[in-house]
């Protein structure tokens, strides 16, 4: 993608974003949500830059904001050792299912996907969150996937019930993530930015409740 279309989509990007941050006065996206606190256990041979056991806190959230069991986009932001923002999408598991959004009905049937991949070491890696079937979950599994569509399991997710009340963080993959891990490709990179950026100026300042 040329610089100049880069730089004119991040504007428009931008722009709708901010304003609807402001319009809905929270993120732009995934509006309400869920803090929950949890522990994740990376197994030994990952080869990714996960602590071997860390503490989390986890938001589940809601796309759109449908009410009820209506479908939608349902959302995991997972916040490592209070340094790294992952966040997965309920999306698909396959080579090209996988970069798109797919809206599901029940938090216990979805899978969970970074849509875009990482590039660790000159590979690409995307991030795939598999629950167990109990509704709401309470333990996840968190695989890694190749260009390919292999997968392999790298660490577990364990919820322990709700985060302690204070201010909700905001979860930005754009702002926390480990070395050695780079988003890609660099142009969906900078276009993501600019999206986070617009919803972070449009929102207003942070309420303390933690069901945003």
């Amino acid at each position: 993608m040329s610089s100049a279309v880069d730089s004119a989509l991040g504007s428009v990007l931008r722009v709708a974003f901010r304003g609807l941050a402001a319009a809905r006065r929270a993120r732009a996206v995934h509006p309400d949500g869920v803090l929950l606190a949890g522990e994740l256990i990376a197994e030994p041979d990952s080869g990714l830059p996960f602590p071997p056991r860390a503490g989390v806190l986890v938001r589940l959230s809601k796309g759109a904001g449908t009410p009820g069991g209506l479908p939608d986009v349902l959302g995991l932001a997972i916040r490592v050792a209070g340094s790294w923002d992952l966040l997965l999408s309920s999306a698909g598991t396959g080579p090209l299912s996988r970069l798109l959004p797919l809206p599901a009905r029940r938090w216990s049937t979805a899978r969970y996907g970074t849509l875009l991949p990482y590039r660790a070491g000159g590979r690409l890696v995307w991030f795939l969150a598999v629950p167990e079937r109990a509704e709401p979950p309470s333990r996840f599994t968190l695989l890694a996937g190749t260009a390919a569509g292999r997968w392999r399991p790298v660490a577990r997710l364990e919820l322990t019930g709700e985060a302690p009340a204070g201010e909700e963080p905001a979860f930005d993959p754009m702002l926390r993530r480990p070395p050695g891990l780079e988003l890609a490709p660099a142009w969906a990179a900078r276009l993501r930015e600019a999206a986070y950026a617009g919803s972070r100026r449009g929102r207003l300042p942070a309420r303390t409740d933690r069901h945003r």
